[in-house]
């Protein structure tokens, strides 16, 4: 395998989480439902001090459920940033909303949060900044 001219990301496992990994993938299904999930969500929930938690097996279906969960679709504009994952656009495709997107800054790559402003209409419903390689946006600009 060739390496990367530039790393995005490196793993840092150890033998027990492969050991983990390896024991739930041997199940041989229930990977995204399994025991796992509950003891993991109810150890979020007691950590955090809240009623409820709830985990995703991916972060467009994360986008997607919040989404679902502000009610926002059809004819509702939503802003998204011009450099992106699919999905950050897909999600918004999936509620059957309209995708508007905005310029990057080029010191993060995320929304800039002053051409934001020229493209909010009387549509547009919400804003979603994304962060880039670990690089936050500027979302209390």
């Amino acid at each position: 395998m060739p390496e990367w001219k530039i790393p995005l990301y490196k793993i840092y496992t150890d033998d027990e989480d492969l050991n983990l990994v390896t024991k739930i993938i041997k199940r041989g299904n229930r990977w995204a439902i399994g025991p796992e999930v509950e003891q993991f969500e109810n150890a979020i929930k007691n950590y955090v001090g809240c009623d409820y938690c709830l985990t995703l097996n991916s972060g467009t279906s994360a986008l997607h459920a919040s989404l679902l969960a502000y009610e926002l679709g059809k004819g509702a504009e939503i802003i998204v940033p011009s450099f992106t994952f699919i999905s950050t656009v897909n999600s918004v495709l999936f509620v059957d909303a309209i995708p508007t997107f905005a310029e990057i800054e080029e010191t993060n790559l995320g929304l800039d949060p002053e051409l934001i402003q020229a493209r909010i209409s009387s549509i547009t419903k919400a804003i979603i900044p994304m962060d880039c390689g670990g690089l936050p946006c500027k979302i209390f600009e």
